[in-house]
């Protein structure tokens, strides 16, 4: 017997494997803690009652003293708090008989959590070299995920990539479903045998370190060449522009109104119109979110009703401001060293595409930080900046190798429209009643 799964969105011909089963697996996993989930009242988004905000770190909450069992800790989400968590991260499966083994791989803090499936029989495939495979891997999208889009998009930018960068190494897409619902939605796709380099990296030396930084420059300035028209995301049918993602689109209730009723949500023709429709995004959700969903914690200084006042005549000052358009580029969106598996010194997969897209030249590094490993000692944190900075040295490298524009690398090194950087957050009023926000 033979399980067919389709690139695109026919249903299999043959299916051992139920969807509700990954489901039932799925509610389980969402007992994982995250920068935005209480495990003492079980609520995703900021809780008030038993969470406060950390005043150093940007998204980083803490429990209240005393208000649960809990200690009280900082949540943001890695893979050891995943592994503290009180979730198993394999189910027993005798009740699906092809199956073998679910295991949790991990989470990511706004897309997916991801699961390693193991059959008891190989599986053909019409996408993986006519091999049967015996495992791959499950995405299946969080309740506050940007529905159909946030699929279609991570499908849409592999295929992108294979065919326009096919030295850029992706997991392959067996089947994927993309509906309105994020229950009935999910991702089947290849496995890759390798590990995060954000794991490996302290463990390589120096020039194991100068090799793979080199490729991950590479990599950054291959997407950025690739040339486009307008913002936003892609269409896995014919490539042609789309809605954006962004992970801000999905913070604190933000994805119940991802939809182009609410605000534009794109593509855009230019920088202006993208910029307008963030501030028309951040008016609507200040105006139709629920109290528990907006953190009035930050508003302590100003009411909410005053804030949009500010954002609106914002947004009326920037309508009647000429803004540049600089070249758009192909962006990862979330490009870092969790999102890069290694084996043997070799890239062997660039991960997270749900939040890439097309966006201006000057956001190909969101933040303008590459984090090579996740900082948890001093020590990390200091291996991040200087391999930043050398990294940052390759792009420069690059660039002028390929006989890039001065402006073109200015914009790619240091930035561009500074309120093209405001607009693409979350914005929040600060400590003296002005307009703050905090870039993803």
């Amino acid at each position: 017997m033979v399980i067919v799964f389709n690139y695109h969105n026919e249903p299999p011909r043959l299916s051992y494997i139920s969807l509700s089963y990954f489901r039932w697996v799925f509610w389980i996993s969402s007992a994982v803690p995250t920068t935005h989930y209480c495990q003492a009242c079980k609520k995703n988004g900021f809780c008030r009652t038993h969470q406060v905000a950390c005043p150093v770190y940007l998204k980083v909450f803490y429990y209240r003293q005393g208000s649960t069992g809990y200690a009280q800790k900082c949540i943001q989400f890695d893979r050891e708090s995943a592994k503290d968590a009180q979730t198993p991260e394999t189910f027993d499966v005798h009740d699906v008989d092809e199956v073998q083994q679910v295991t949790l791989l991990g989470q990511a803090l706004y897309n997916y959590s991801v699961w390693l499936v193991k059959m008891r029989e190989p599986l053909e495939v019409n996408d993986a070299n006519g091999s049967p495979v015996d495992q791959f891997i499950l995405r299946l999208p969080f309740e506050d995920a940007l529905m159909p889009n946030q699929i279609t998009n991570e499908v849409a930018s592999r295929k992108f990539i294979t065919t326009h960068l096919p030295h850029i190494p992706v997991p392959k897409v067996y089947y994927y479903q993309a509906t309105d619902d994020f229950s009935t939605s999910f991702i089947v796709e290849e496995f890759i045998d390798a590990k995060p380099l954000s794991e490996q990296w302290m463990s390589l030396d120096r020039s194991q370190k100068e090799e793979l930084a080199q490729k991950l420059a590479t990599i950054i300035v291959d997407l950025a060449e690739i040339p486009f028209d307008k913002i936003g995301g892609l269409d896995p049918i014919d490539m042609s522009p789309a809605p954006t993602v962004e992970a801000c689109q999905t913070y604190n209730g933000r994805a119940n109104f991802h939809r182009e009723e609410c605000y534009p949500i794109g593509p855009y023709n230019t920088t202006k119109e993208y910029i307008l429709a963030c501030y028309d995004r951040e008016i609507y959700y200040y105006t139709h979110a629920s109290e528990d969903d907006i953190d009035v914690d930050l508003f302590f200084n100003t009411s909410v009703d005053e804030f949009v006042k500010q954002l609106r005549e914002k947004r009326d000052a920037l309508a009647a401001t000429d803004i540049v358009d600089e070249p758009f580029g192909l962006v990862h969106g979330d490009f870092h060293g969790r999102n890069i598996l290694v084996r043997d010194n070799q890239i062997m997969a660039v991960l997270d595409w749900a939040f890439a897209g097309s966006y201006p030249l000057s956001e190909t590094i969101p933040c303008g930080y590459i984090d090579i490993v996740e900082p948890q000692s001093e020590e990390q944190c200091e291996e991040n900046k200087e391999w930043h900075d050398i990294i940052r040295g390759l792009l420069l490298d690059e660039m002028l190798e390929r006989e890039w524009e001065e402006t073109e690398i200015d914009l790619l090194m240091w930035g561009g429209n500074h309120e093209l950087a405001i607009a693409r957050g979350e914005m929040f009023p600060n400590w003296t009643d002005t307009l703050v926000t905090y870039p993803e």
